[in-house]
């Protein structure tokens, strides 16, 4: 298979961290933003990134999406509540090109798939940390891992191409034959995890550091476990309650996403991971309070900048 293009819609956190990378190996990398003041930004710099204390600097394009050109490989990165407007924005584009998403929460290779086709699909999760210290450059650090699978045998090759791609650019890639095992497993792990440090204004070493907070982490994701258990659903449970701490362990000053977003003043995942699970719970009577309770707290705090400016 020829040298793979890549097209990385979203510049948060780790769309640039991936696309940075992969630009350094020598692919070639577009990053799609949806702000044109941002994009223009990118474009007047080059891009730095950061991996255990060692900064590197690449040039990559930033576009519009109704300035991309064709790429073989579609990256999803956009916030979960705006991946469905994004994809269909980037097939209108190249609706020849293979999709990838390996964002938090759950259901989003199947709602991809529905848009693209299934053999058009890989998807799994990520446990890379990153954090956007501003726009174009961003940080890493720790060792983790990335699960990737396709939706159909079809789109295996193509998804076994991703992965050599990225190993290739310094990621720690598997490809896995179940990936939406991996992604019940990363999903008991963020809704365990985000909206809890988001609460604290904390990160995983924040939990660690008081054993009451990654006693709590361990509660919430039990929850989880025991939806998938109830609904069938295969899930790794010693996994998850690994992922937790070694999050807490080695990546101690990370800022979770949800932080982030609360610290910019914008809406959080929320819904597409504690939500998703209250709804699933709801439907077979099953209570999962603490992931309410998370949930509840959160939704309250995402109102607050808006409750605080009418002050003004």
């Amino acid at each position: 298979m020829a040298e793979l293009s890549f097209c990385i819609v979203g510049h948060g956190a780790l769309g640039t961290l991936f696309a940075a990378r992969l630009a350094s190996a020598g692919y070639a990398v577009q990053l799609v933003g949806r702000r044109r003041e941002v994009v223009d930004l990118l474009n007047s710099q080059l891009i730095t990134y950061e991996v255990d204390g060692v900064s590197d600097d690449v040039k990559i394009r930033s576009c519009l999406i109704e300035d991309v050109n064709p790429a073989d490989i579609v990256v999803m990165f956009t916030k979960a509540q705006d991946m469905l407007a994004a994809a269909e924005a980037a097939y209108e584009q190249m609706p020849n090109a293979h999709y990838l998403t390996l964002q938090n929460g759950l259901g989003h290779g199947q709602s991809l798939a529905s848009l693209v086709g299934e053999a058009s699909v890989s998807y799994g999760v990520t446990m890379v940390p990153a954090d956007l210290r501003e726009p174009g450059n961003v940080e890493t650090h720790g060792p983790a891992r990335t699960w990737i699978g396709s939706m159909l045998d079809a789109g295996a090759e193509m998804t076994e191409a991703i992965c050599i791609a990225l190993n290739v650019s310094g990621f720690l890639v598997d490809h896995v034959d179940d990936p939406e095992v991996r992604v019940w497993n990363k999903a008991g792990f963020n809704v365990s995890m985000n909206g809890l440090c988001a609460l604290c204004d904390g990160s995983p070493g924040l939990l660690h550091s008081y054993p009451d907070g990654q006693l709590f982490a361990h509660e919430i994701a039990d929850e989880v476990i025991a939806l998938a258990d109830a609904e069938g659903v295969v899930i790794d449970a010693e996994a998850v309650h690994a992922l937790i701490d070694n999050a807490c362990v080695n990546h101690t000053y990370h800022k979770p996403s949800m932080v982030q977003d609360l610290e910019r003043n914008v809406l959080t995942e929320i819904e597409a991971l504690n939500g998703y699970i209250i709804s699933r719970a709801k439907q077979i009577g099953l209570p999962v309070p603490k992931t309410e309770m998370i949930y509840r707290l959160i939704k309250i705090r995402e109102r607050a900048p808006a409750f605080w400016a009418e002050r003004r």
